[in-house]
This record gives C-alpha cells, structure tokens and sequence, in this order.
C-alpha cells in the first residue's frame, strides 16, 4: 500500500507526466488521508473564489473521479497519538515540519503503511521510518 502526499495529488490534477509515469508502474494499492482531501478541498475552494466557479468545476469533477475507487485514512485516536509521537521526535532533533505533513505521516504509520509518493521529500525524509517515492 502507499500512500500519495497531497503535493502528489495536486500534481496529478495539473497533469504532471512525471507523476502519471510513477503512478503507472506502481502495482500497489493507492491510498490517500482525510488530511489531503482536507487541504485539495481547501485549494478547490480558493480556486472557486480566486479563479472561477468553471476551473473549479471541472478541477472538483476530476478530483471525485481520481480518489473514486481510494480508500481515504482517517485521523482517530491511535493516529493522532502518533503523530505526537513523530512531532515530538522532530522537534527534539530541531527538524519540525508541518503540522499536516506529521498528520500524514502518523496516519501513516499508525496503519502499518511506510511508503509515500510525493514531491516534498525534503519534509517526509525527516522521518525515519517511511519509504519515500518522488517523481
């Protein structure tokens, strides 16, 4: 199973071959967290209100199309205890990144998952534990 980092998601919605390329070959199961539906949704609606309702139609039409048939991880309890955990040790090495990242990540590994796809690889490296796909 991997996991793909909001970054990879948006990547996919402008069309980035890199990445289609990636996607292509992978033979394990695509997954995606409540926190990058969060943050695509937060771009979604900046797109409506800064761009226009049609750009943000069609982004939203391919966006439901593309996370279908994904099975989307939720932040409960053990997640979010991990995440502490992830946050505690970065900042302990003075490497913090951001707060939505370390969700991601202890969503992540919370659920046995260590392999990511992303672009930000500079923030999820940081963490040990994970095995980081960049395109």
């Amino acid at each position: 199973m991997i996991v793909l980092d909001t970054v990879a998601c948006i990547d996919y919605l402008n069309g980035d071959g890199d990445l289609k390329s990636l996607l292509g070959k992978q033979e394990d199961f695509l997954l995606i967290t409540a926190i990058t539906i969060y943050e695509i949704n937060i771009g979604l609606e900046k797109t409506r209100r800064k761009i226009s309702e049609e750009r943000y139609r069609k982004l939203n039409n391919k966006w439901i199309k593309f996370i279908s048939g994904m099975q989307i991880l939720a932040l409960g309890f053990k997640e979010a205890k991990k995440s502490a955990e992830i946050y505690d040790e970065l900042v302990s090495k003075g490497q913090i990144i951001d707060d939505n990242d370390i969700l991601i990540a202890g969503i992540m590994l919370a659920n046995g998952i260590i392999k990511i796809i992303t672009r930000n690889i500079d923030h999820f490296n940081r963490i040990a534990s994970l095995d980081v796909l960049s395109y």
